[in-house]
């Protein structure tokens, strides 16, 4: 057991030290810039890709991509692993939808989500949308929704999802928004139609502006300080004052911005942008 442990450890460190030179190498082939995403997070994921190829080293699965390059492509779904559901902590949704039914509704909001995976958090909000703003603001009103993943962002167009992912979905909102067909659900035409879906890097990509609302759930979570920091100004330019800004329930404000941000509610992780 002490020898199995060891030869982990030290294939770990290896892994460790190799692992700038396979972010150079997908940042250079491919434009992914993984560089400033936490490196026990990234360690994890590409461990799990040398375990599935067989290889015993990062070197080796260096060679594997070269002489394999579709492998690429699954790397990087390994590392940008999608995890959601429709009305994803339900709490943050119900104070969304008091504001919007409160100070917003007849507004025509602008709503963003940011790394929005397979599209149920930006149908969720569309879904409030309709509930809470009043049939004139709803025709003017739209939810941005863009991800790195390509492929993701597809299967979010085709809104066809799978019952474990609609727990949090009211039975009336569900017959009012979904057409159930073999043992699937798809989303209405009205609320898909609110949804605008764009492929966006948010590390290297101009953010979007203009926005009354913003979603970022949890992806600081795999992001070093100095990135999320980058990022978050990103968030900041995006969203008007007075605006709400969403993140995930074990994520923090960088520290330059808390004081440009007021909760609301208790242990939401719901911001108010300052006036």
């Amino acid at each position: 057991m002490y020898i199995h442990s060891s030869f982990r450890n030290e294939t770990n460190s290896r892994a460790e030290q190799g692992l700038p030179v396979l972010l150079d190498k997908l940042y250079g082939e491919r434009g992914w810039d993984f560089r400033g995403y936490k490196k026990m997070t990234l360690l994890r994921r590409v461990s799990k890709r040398l375990h599935a190829t067989g290889c015993s080293s990062l070197s080796e699965y260096l060679r594997l991509l070269e002489n394999d390059p579709s492998e690429y492509s699954r790397l990087f779904s390994s590392i940008t692993i999608k995890v959601s559901e429709f009305f994803r902590e339900p709490e943050v949704f119900a104070a969304i939808a008091e504001i919007l039914r409160g100070e917003f509704c007849g507004t025509p909001v602008r709503a963003w989500c940011c790394a929005s995976a397979c599209g149920e958090e930006a149908y969720s909000v569309a879904m409030l949308f309709s509930e809470c703003l009043g049939m004139d603001a709803l025709g003017k009103a739209k939810v941005f929704a863009t991800d790195i993943d390509a492929d993701a962002l597809e299967q979010a167009r085709r809104a066809t999802y799978r019952i474990d992912s609609m727990l949090n979905v009211a039975p009336d909102m569900k017959d009012r928004y979904f057409i159930p067909k073999d043992g699937l659900y798809k989303v209405k035409y009205g609320i898909r139609n609110l949804v605008k879906f764009g492929t966006l890097d948010i590390v290297q990509s101009t953010p979007l502006s203009g926005m009354q609302l913003v979603l970022c759930r949890n992806l600081f979570i795999y992001f070093g300080k100095p990135l999320q920091e980058k990022v978050f100004q990103k968030l900041d330019y995006a969203l008007k004052p007075g605006g709400l800004l969403a993140l995930g329930k074990a994520e923090v404000l960088p520290q330059p911005y808390m004081h440009g941000y007021v909760p609301v509610g208790k242990g939401l992780n719901l911001f108010r942008k300052k006036g």
